[in-house]
């Protein structure tokens, strides 16, 4: 139940909804329990002949139960799936914001379809609490207290004989409560592989398509399904035996005290015309309790929801922002690697280990080496998507701890080899560098990255929707768009990152002339293979194994017998380059 505490925290900020949503269910129900005891009572009337007299009275009552029963039912669903949606929206928020936080070491364990599925259905699934749990539990204790209030005005006995069904229909969720955890567990982390299967899919449909695979990919699907159906069936054939369970003892309150009555009645303690209205307010009387048992039945399914959403919730980021000082916009001292190692698990070798380098003002250093070298990692070091193991990355002499993320951030650009581009317009992909600036900056920058080329031959120009991941345009559009953002942003630091790697010649001299244009006046680092990329560097660092091996111009490392000129001529002998 620790869960569904930390869960009550968040009505807080609508209790004053939640308390109007109670209120409202308790009339609701006890107009209910009127509107059945008042039938029962004109029905007893009647048989005695003594209902004529006073017909239109009841009459009366009882269409006024009927109507204050549909308003009150009305404002129950209406406050309570108010506060329920509005506290779906600040979770899928606040799981975003520490999603955030949490990238991306988080995502290296976790599969995308899987966080989707948390951040939809999962969430989802806690309407069930907040719309249909926290406030009909209070419900389904105020309600059955006043009627045994008054029904033991009637008879002790009677109330008693309720309040023993009421308390036993109220644990038989409990009692199977580990069968529904696990029951529950299964059933969600199920949903969540198959969500990351048919996310997988559609990812890779083109592969699939291309490699024929369709087949083998449907069976995968299928047999992720045929899991997801079969922990259904269990969750639901718990339910099935649950509702039983609780039919039955309903059932038997109602039996229980219709023999009471009956023998009480034949003792003349009992007025005949109370002995169907005791039975039907009994019946009734379980109304919310059976709509609270209903509702535990699924507290399996809700609980398997809640850790999950939880477990990235409560995720502690792998970098902490604790920095106070603003990142300088102007570079004089530049950037420097001292003695930087890094592992991304414990156990795992070292990605980087003892790097050291700098990078002057306004200078463009390539880092150079075989996949898997740490060139990549010296990069997101740099951009704190991790915190160096040991050794510090300054910048201006400070270390970039020191600086608050956003700050950081706020003074590098990226252009990387898989670059995303949002399902808006070409502007607005853009503008994402610099939200405040205006369409004159939009389309200088759009002219210097070379996006006019191809802008000015769309029907909408640039606010032309590019469609998800930007796929309605070839990659060197969509590069040039990411170039276009980052000279729009205007940070001094520059990382491109293999920008040119996936691009044919044509494309990669476009790309190449828009990177001039990026390039003026910025401290650049450089992470590429391809050798027009690294001959334009002022100087090269190579990397092996994550250890620096050799850094110089590309004139003076070609010369020497070592690792980067095996990288650039990886069939010449070692004697007859120069």
């Amino acid at each position: 139940m620790k869960y569904f505490f930390r869960l009550l925290p968040y009505m807080k900020v609508y209790q004053n909804h939640t308390m109007l949503t109670v209120v409202a269910g308790c009339l609701h129900y006890l107009s209910e329990i009127a509107m059945g005891g008042t039938a029962a009572y004109m029905i007893s009337l009647a048989v005695q002949g003594s209902f004529g007299s006073i017909r239109h009275t009841f009459f009366f009552v009882l269409g006024g139960l009927v109507v204050l029963r549909v308003v009150m039912y009305y404002a129950e669903m209406w406050y309570a799936h108010e506060v329920a949606f509005k506290i779906l929206a600040d979770f899928r928020i606040r799981l975003y914001q520490n999603m955030e936080r949490i990238s991306p070491a988080f995502l290296l364990g976790t599969r995308d379809g899987q966080l989707s599925a948390t951040l939809m259905s999962d969430v989802e699934v806690l309407e069930w609490f907040f719309a249909h749990t926290a406030g009909t539990a209070l419900i389904a204790g105020i309600v059955p207290a006043i009627v045994l209030g008054v029904m033991a005005q009637w008879s002790g006995t009677l109330a008693l004989i309720m309040l023993a069904f009421i308390v036993l229909a109220m644990t038989i969720p409990f009692v199977l409560k580990r069968y529904a955890d696990t029951q529950g567990s299964a059933l969600r982390d199920r949903m969540g592989d198959l969500n990351a299967e048919t996310t997988e899919g559609i990812q890779a449909l083109r592969e699939i398509t291309m490699l024929n695979y369709k087949d083998g990919y449907i069976a995968k699907l299928r047999r992720s399904m045929k899991m997801v159906n079969n922990a259904d069936v269990a969750y639901g054939k718990r339910l099935g035996l649950e509702g039983a369970i609780l039919l039955i003892v309903s059932g038997l309150a109602s039996i229980c005290v219709m023999i009471v009555a009956a023998s009480m009645v034949f003792r003349g303690v009992l007025a005949f015309e109370w002995f169907s209205v005791c039975v039907v307010v009994t019946l009734n009387s379980f109304s919310p309790v059976l709509a609270l048992s209903n509702m535990a039945r699924k507290f399996g399914i809700i609980l398997a929801a809640c850790k999950r959403v939880f477990l990235v919730l409560e995720e502690k980021p792998t970098v902490e922002d604790r920095g106070t000082g603003a990142a300088p916009t102007e570079l004089k001292q530049g950037i420097a690697f001292d003695e930087v190692s890094f592992r991304y698990k414990k156990d795992a070798p070292c990605a980087v280990e003892k790097v050291s380098f700098r990078i002057e003002p306004g200078q463009t250093l390539a880092l150079v080496g075989h996949s898997g070298a740490g060139k990549s990692t010296c990069a997101s070091l740099l951009m704190r998507y991790w915190n160096t193991g040991l050794g510090s990355i300054k910048l201006e002499g400070v270390d970039i701890r020191d600086y608050s993320l956003a700050s950081l951030r706020g003074v590098i650009s990226a252009v990387l080899q898989e670059s995303y581009l949002f399902n808006i317009s070409i502007r607005e992909n853009i503008k994402i560098g610099n939200p405040d600036a205006s369409d004159e900056a939009v389309e200088l920058a759009a002219k210097l990255a070379l996006v006019d080329e191809f802008v000015d031959k769309l029907p909408q120009g640039c606010d032309t929707v590019v469609g998800e991941r930007g796929m309605q345009l070839s990659g060197g559009q969509r590069q040039r768009i990411v170039i276009a953002r980052a000279i729009l942003k205007n940070a001094p630091i520059l990382i491109l990152d293999e920008a040119v790697a996936n691009l044919d010649v044509e494309n990669e001299a476009l790309i190449q002339k828009a990177l001039e244009n990026l390039r003026q006046d910025r401290t650049i680092m450089v992470i590429a293979h391809r050798l027009s990329t690294i001959t334009a560097a002022d100087r090269l660092v190579v990397l092996e194994n994550g250890r620096v091996v050799q850094t110089g111009t590309h004139g003076e490392l070609i010369r020497q017998d070592g690792v980067y000129r095996n990288l650039v001529f990886p069939d010449l002998s070692a004697g007859t380059a120069n």
